[in-house]
C-alpha cells in the first residue's frame, strides 16, 4: 500500500489546528462570559488546536492507495472507513490540481473522473509532483486498454 507524501500531513496539521484555533476562540468568548474564569476559558482555546492536529495526523496514517492490475484501491478515514476501487474500464479522465498550499510544499492531487459521475469521484491528495504524473500517465495508459479490451477492438 503506497502512502502519501509526509508533507501533506503537515498541510492537515495546519488547516485542522487553525480551525481548532478558531473554534477554541469562539467556544472561550461564551465559556468567558458565564464563568468570568479565564482559566476555564481557555481550555476550549488551548485543546480543540491540538485535537485537530492529532486528527490530521490520524488521517494521514489512515490513508493509503494501490495501482492493482485492473484497478486503483484507496482506503481512507479516521472516523468513518473508506474504501474506494475504481476499475480502469471506469475512468475517464485523470486531473492533477494544486493549490497554493500544495504548490508551496511541492504538492500535487490527482483527481480521477469515471464514467457516469458528475464530478470527480475519487481524489489522491499529497503526492510529489512527479509521482503524480507518473501515476496519471500510468492510468491513462491502461484506461485506454481496458477500453479496448472493453470493446472488443
Amino acid at each position: 500500500m503506497e502512502k502519501l507524501e509526509h508533507k501533506i500531513k503537515r498541510i492537515w496539521m495546519a488547516k485542522l489546528g487553525l480551525i481548532g484555533f478558531l473554534l477554541g476562540l469562539i467556544l472561550a468568548i461564551p465559556v468567558y462570559g458565564l464563568t468570568e474564569r479565564l482559566s476555564l476559558a481557555l481550555i476550549p482555546f488551548m485543546f480543540l488546536p491540538v485535537i485537530g492536529a492529532w486528527y490530521a495526523v490520524l488521517r494521514y496514517f489512515n490513508w493509503g492507495f494501490e495501482l492493482r492490475e485492473d484497478h486503483v484501491y484507496i482506503q481512507r478515514g479516521v472516523l468513518v472507513k473508506v474504501v474506494s476501487m475504481v476499475p480502469h474500464v471506469r475512468i475517464q479522465h485523470i486531473d492533477t490540481h494544486r493549490t497554493p498550499l500544495e504548490r508551496v510544499f511541492g504538492l500535487t492531487s490527482l483527481k480521477i473522473f469515471t464514467a457516469g459521475s458528475r464530478g470527480t469521484d475519487v481524489r489522491i491528495p499529497g503526492l510529489d509532483k512527479t509521482r503524480a504524473k507518473e501515476i496519471q500517465e500510468h492510468l491513462r495508459d491502461v484506461a485506454i486498454e481496458s477500453e479496448k479490451g472493453f470493446d472488443g477492438v
